[in-house]
């Protein structure tokens, strides 16, 4: 009987185009003209395809989509030969004045309010485990309104990045869970990877893959969150 929920965050609950397509570029931008005084627009695009843009796109294996500041600190600071410590610092410094200033351009992936509060309902604990910091997560549940419905808040700086069982497991230790009765919502493959230690993974459509990728590690793959209940209010996987 599923009892928990775990939730990916970017592609999943917000839009990832709508915010994190412009503010990537915006961050390779200043770093780069921080940092490299010649071939900029070419050290700009080298970093652009390496972390997975492609144009207003992100690839499905991005570091963009995915992965921590950290993994994009060390290909950046690659690229630029400077300190890969100090990179890191100047992105997570970047994104989250970029969510402070311009949340208004975060898109929810439907009425989420509405949804977790539904979530609630039927008493599922509900936790997020992303690949973003603690302080941009803490910020977006906010400006979502989903905050107060949220049990558990797993980030790249509090836990082992996804897919390691960590964020999982203390979850469950928690709220005394076994983790077969704990799935996992997300958008990307290491999302997919990740929910292999729980009962089981959710695909969504709403961020970077595509369907015939998801079912390559789930047969459950829905449009957007949404889609967890039925027209008739009923949660998808009540039987599981």
């Amino acid at each position: 009987m599923i009892k928990g929920i775990l939730f990916d965050k970017d592609g999943t609950l917000i839009e990832f185009n709508s915010f994190w397509v412009e503010s990537a570029y915006a961050m390779i931008h200043s770093i780069v003209s921080e940092y490299s005084k010649d071939n900029m627009i070419e050290k700009s695009q080298e970093i652009a395809r390496l972390i997975g843009l492609d144009g207003n796109d992100v690839k499905e294996d991005a570091l963009l989509a995915a992965y921590t500041s950290e993994d994009l600190a060390i290909v950046i600071s690659n690229c630029l030969q400077v300190d890969r410590n100090l990179i890191h610092r100047k992105i997570n410094d970047f994104f989250y004045e970029e969510v402070v200033t311009k949340s208004d351009k975060m898109k929810a992936v439907g009425d989420l309010v509405a949804l977790f509060k539904k979530l609630k309902e039927h008493h599922f604990r509900i936790g997020i485990v992303t690949a973003d910091n603690f302080d941009v997560t803490q910020f977006t549940l906010n400006k979502l309104g989903i905050n107060e419905y949220v049990d558990f808040i797993a980030t790249a700086d509090t836990y082992m990045k996804k897919p390691n069982v960590e964020a999982m497991q203390v979850f469950c230790d928690q709220f005394n869970l076994q983790r077969n009765e704990v799935i996992h919502i997300g958008d990307t493959m290491v999302d997919m990877e990740f929910s292999r230690h729980g009962l089981l993974g959710v695909g969504v459509l709403s961020g970077v893959s595509s369907e015939a990728t998801l079912r390559k590690f789930t047969p459950y793959v829905i449009k957007t969150v949404e889609d967890l209940f039925d027209s008739e209010g009923n949660f998808l996987f009540e039987d599981k």
